[in-house]
């Protein structure tokens, strides 16, 4: 499966009333398996972008999560753990690896490019920090644009609770430095604790991503060059999911100018979820 499949691979699998969830999550985990590690970074470069033509915690936005979650298993796979994605998900860490010496947790994170406010509960660290099961260590991987830029509860908690948080950026970073393997990855994994017992706990995010960079260097044997290098690369693919995402809307702006008025109304009651709440006032008082 190509990157450019996974979005109709996605809409497919959701429309197959004959699969379980669980079922279709494995499917896609089964055919990111077969994808050369040329095909998976490119994956990876286009990875964490939920398509706008996805309603809201619709079958196809979770399944497109867990497709980013098997991408996440196979990537670690890649680096030097045994990993899998856990099809089943309630409560539990979505992704499991083993090395040798340790075990660890992960989740991918996928985000719309049209959201606005960054959440720390959008990332659920904490949380993360609780799925762990008995594995030692525990990542969060996401668009590295959509981390808080400034500010944020979220570098503080990975440092109290020992997350690393990363980009999808920094795992294709080192992926193709060819450096890095399941030992050198536990200086990673550790980013929480040794930020804990050095500077401190802190919020910003400037310091948490130098302390991540620093290690990602290392292992990797590379420069800041390099790494600013693979930023700008990065920007190609976004640029170009974000000029699919305006072209979606635009059209969509087309479509309900032309609407009559019944219909206008019909879509803004839809929109709106009127009857769904309607129902659960109802609901709520034993109506």
């Amino acid at each position: 499966m190509k990157h450019s499949e996974a979005i109709s691979r996605v809409i497919e699998l959701s429309g197959n009333s004959s699969l379980s969830f669980p079922d279709k999550a494995n499917q896609l985990e089964a055919a990111l398996s077969d994808c050369s590690i040329e095909d998976i970074l490119e994956h990876l470069d286009y990875a964490g972008v939920i398509p706008e033509c996805f309603e809201h915690d619709s079958t196809e936005e979770k399944l497109y999560a867990k497709y980013c979650d098997a991408l996440l298993a196979r990537a670690l796979t890649e680096l030097g753990l045994r990993a899998e994605m856990i099809a089943e998900h309630s409560g539990a860490a979505d992704v499991r690896a083993n090395a040798d010496t340790y075990q660890l947790v992960g989740d991918a994170k996928a985000f719309r490019l049209s959201r606005t406010a960054k959440n720390q509960k959008d990332f659920k660290v904490g949380a993360l920090n609780e799925w762990r099961e008995g594995a030692d260590y525990a990542c969060l991987v996401a668009p590295f644009y959509q981390y808080p830029s400034t500010n944020s509860q979220i570098y503080s908690q990975a440092i109290q609770y020992n997350v690393t948080l990363l980009s999808y950026t920094h795992i294709v970073f080192m992926l193709r430095s060819q450096q890095v393997n399941q030992h050198s990855l536990m200086e990673l994994w550790q980013i929480g604790q040794n930020l804990r017992t050095g500077q401190g706990i802190s919020q910003r995010a400037s310091s948490y991503w130098s302390a991540i960079l620093r290690v990602v260097l290392k292992i990797t044997g590379k420069l800041g060059a390099d790494w600013e290098s693979a930023v700008e690369a990065a920007n190609v693919p976004l640029r170009e999911q974000a000029r699919e995402q305006i072209r979606y809307w635009e059209e969509e702006k087309k479509r309900l100018q032309a609407l009559d008025q019944k219909s206008a109304v019909k879509q803004l009651i839809k929109a709106l979820k009127i009857d769904t709440k309607i129902q659960v006032v109802r609901r709520t008082a034993g109506m």
